[in-house]
């Protein structure tokens, strides 16, 4: 009863590790889209300056959000796999999404459109996805003996 319990809770931390890493990559890319399109679309869409999708507090709370997922799950991910080098990704993407945060105008608005601050969010945003997309690659390349064991028992027919 303990090794299938240890089996289901190992197997639910991985699935959580793919699904976290998942949801990183998804809302990283989605980040980059946003940064990429949003300066396009208020040329075109002027009304779209007073939503959410131009707020800066929103902007920061999704930038910590994103750098902090991709640290968590990467640096989980390192620790198993050993390709310590996804970290050189996360560190550069979340040094660049910092200091365009830092250095952006308030809000977007149809006057001040900056794209050196787009293309900077854009590019950090992308560094961010990649190292989920390498973390998710590098942890399914584990191979299976260095999974857990299905049981504690030496005289299981599975370690034969």
């Amino acid at each position: 009863m303990q090794a299938e319990q240890i089996i289901d809770s190992s197997e639910s931390r991985k699935y959580q590790s793919v699904l976290y890493d998942r949801i990183g990559m998804i809302a990283s890319s989605l980040c980059a889209v946003h940064c990429i399109l949003m300066p396009w679309l208020l040329m075109f869409l002027p009304v779209l300056a007073g939503t959410i999708f131009t707020d800066a507090k929103f902007e920061n709370i999704f930038v910590v959000a994103s750098i902090l997922l991709a640290t968590i799950c990467c640096y989980l991910g390192c620790t198993k796999h050993g390709k310590w080098g996804i970290m050189a990704l996360i560190t550069v993407g979340s040094g660049v999404l910092c200091f365009v945060r830092l250095s952006a105008p308030p809000i977007c608005c149809l006057d001040d459109i900056s794209w050196s601050h787009a293309m900077g969010s854009a590019f950090g945003g992308s560094l961010l996805a990649t190292s989920h997309f390498l973390n998710l690659k590098f942890s399914r390349q584990i191979t299976t003996e260095e999974q857990m064991p299905c049981c504690p028992s030496d005289n299981c027919e599975a370690h034969e």
